[in-house]
């Protein structure tokens, strides 16, 4: 293995600190929630105050935390585990995003003879979280109670629901960019393992999508600011990375190997990062979050929350979700997600087809409609849950007829928009539409056992989850999005001077799994390789979200290959 040296990135002269960095982590609380076919699941928080200079904020947070997933019968201490795998979510996931590989990877490690953690890391942003209805609903089984406080002002305990915040009433996201990530990882990893030593045999860092790069950032991150140390350095926290239809890098054009291109880089993405944060930090910019944004902002998220929500708890009564929200925002949502056509969708059914508002679903059937690899018309939400059932269908052809994605080199591309697989949709407005489950679509006609990896009901009891943590993150921070970009464009000032390094974490072993069904392998990951000694597995039939969120088996009888082939590596390393 390369060392820090050897790959030529610190300047002659510069010494590694000897003392290891300490952890300012403190009053570390863990709660137990569940015990899940054999996984014990906790969340451990620890109190991490944010700067004096944060907007005005609730107690809840200054703290940061994980969702902790371990063996029933396993080691009490992380320390004692084989390996913790550390895990950063994708573009506004919650810390229940990961929940599936979670306990998918711990169990196939355990079969392995190795007993792991997985941490699922719940952003800052988590602090902010609506999660009043869903824990009400999930107490009284009624998931109309918690539709009726979201969208009809129904109140609970005396208080009522005040609304979707507004990019004016954020102020608080300015404090949640990349460092602010980072750093809570940071500090938790060196309060949980204080030995160095062992954090750089036990650590697996990994992130799904965006996660990656945020994992990327990590590593390559000067944490104390001193360029004469490297004990405190991000890659000097983890023994190994890995990415889930992701990379690992905070530089992935290699900006930082040319000083020609460096230097043009700082000097044109570093002002314009400045000016940026500025604009965030006076409220002059008009976005802190995707929340305004039509079609799938936050009241799009909250919609898919509550559809879990009610087939979680009623999967087969007939839905009554949507005859209970009536909102312009969610409208343009059904209308352009669920659309058949394009006549459709500009028509708002009026053509002919109708509009989802127009059929029968059981409430997993809406769902299903809402989620399925076959039904939606967005890929980067789709998962393989299974088929509808109990009425006549016809293919759907908005955004994209799914043939066109077979069109060589186009056809990768066309998998951003809607996946490639053929989508269909009801046509019988009398029928009560049901839905298959993943392990129940033999002899359907449009998708094959194959295609259908994740369990609907698992599902949405995590889309339905309500605190600690929540499913999305109610109000992401866009200055999440603005860093990344800015720190993969080449800015190193500001905000970004501690990204100090470049690319170290592939100077640690690698691992990479892409989902056989999404357009990141073929389309990022055409342009931006992978390294050349990582190893890189392919999970047929997933979806991108399907990546964290298979079922435990396979209708091939073999267990989630996510979490089997990174507990194989993990295996390898231990």
């Amino acid at each position: 293995m390369l060392t820090v040296a050897a790959a030529g990135l610190v300047p002659p002269g510069v010494a590694t600190a000897d003392v290891p960095p300490t952890s300012v982590a403190t009053d570390r609380q863990e709660e137990q929630l569940a015990t899940r076919d054999g996984i014990a699941v906790s969340y451990v928080s620890f109190r991490l105050p944010l700067p004096a200079n944060a907007a005005p904020h609730p107690e809840s947070c200054d703290r940061a935390g994980f969702l902790r997933y371990r063996p029933v019968g396993g080691p009490e201490n992380s320390s004692d585990a084989d390996a913790v795998v550390v895990q950063q979510q994708g573009l506004g996931g919650g810390a229940v995003n990961s929940e599936g590989v979670a306990g998918n990877t711990v169990r196939s490690a355990k079969s392995l003879g190795r007993n792991i953690e997985f941490w699922s890391l719940a952003r800052r942003g988590a602090c902010l979280d609506e999660t009043v209805g869903f824990d009400y609903a999930l107490r009284t089984g009624n998931y109309l109670d918690a539709v009726d406080y979201y969208f009809n002002g129904m109140p609970i305990d005396g208080r009522t629901f005040p609304g979707i915040k507004a990019s004016q009433d954020l102020p608080l996201l300015d404090s949640f960019g990349v460092e602010r990530v980072i750093r809570d990882q940071y500090e938790i990893m060196l309060h949980e393992m204080p030995d160095q030593a062992l954090r750089q045999r036990k650590y697996i860092c990994t992130g799904i999508s965006m996660g990656g790069m945020v994992t990327g950032f990590f590593s390559d991150w000067d944490f104390d600011g001193n360029p004469a140390t490297q004990a405190d350095a991000g890659f000097n926290q983890c023994a190994a990375y890995a990415a889930q239809d992701s990379m690992v890098s905070s530089d992935p054009a290699a900006i930082q190997n040319t000083p020609f291109f460096r230097d043009v880089t700082e000097a044109l993405t570093g002002p314009t990062n400045h000016v940026l944060k500025a604009g965030f930090d006076s409220g002059v910019l008009p976005m802190r979050t995707f929340g305004p944004i039509p079609v799938i902002g936050t009241k799009a998220f909250l919609l898919y929350r509550l559809a879990g929500l009610a087939a979680h708890l009623a999967p087969d009564e007939e839905s009554q979700l949507l005859a209970h929200i009536h909102d312009p925002e969610v409208e343009s949502t059904l209308t352009t997600m669920f659309g058949q056509s394009w006549a459709a969708v500009a028509s708002g059914g009026a053509n002919g087809e109708g509009t989802i508002r127009d059929y029968r679903f059981t409430n997993a059937a809406l769902l299903g409609t809402f989620i399925d690899n076959n039904s939606g018309n967005f890929a980067l939400l789709q998962q393989g849950v299974g088929a509808l059932s109990g009425g006549p269908v016809a293919e759907k052809t908005f955004p994209n007829h799914g043939g066109l994605t077979q069109v060589p080199v186009l056809g990768n591309y066309l998998r951003m928009s809607a996946g490639p697989q053929t989508r269909v949709a009801p046509t019988d407005r009398t029928a009560l539409y049901t839905w298959r489950n993943y392990n129940d679509v033999v002899g359907v006609p449009w998708t094959a056992p194959s295609r259908e990896v994740a369990d609907i009901h698992e599902v949405a009891r995590q889309l339905g989850t309500g605190a600690p943590t929540a499913y999305w993150e109610t109000y992401f921070p866009l200055r999440m999005v603005i860093d990344l970009g800015a720190g993969m464009g080449g800015a190193r000032s500001g905000d970004m001077v501690n990204l100090r390094y470049h690319n170290m974490s592939r100077t640690k072993p690698n691992f990479v799994a892409y989902a056989g069904d999404s357009v990141v392998q073929y389309g990022v990951g055409t342009w931006i390789p992978t390294p050349p000694t990582a190893q890189i597995e392919q999970l047929p039939g997933y979806t991108h979200v399907d990546t964290i969120g298979a079922a435990a088996v396979q209708n091939n009888g073999k267990p989630d290959y996510s979490g089997q082939y990174l507990a194989e590596f993990i295996r390898s390393l231990t």
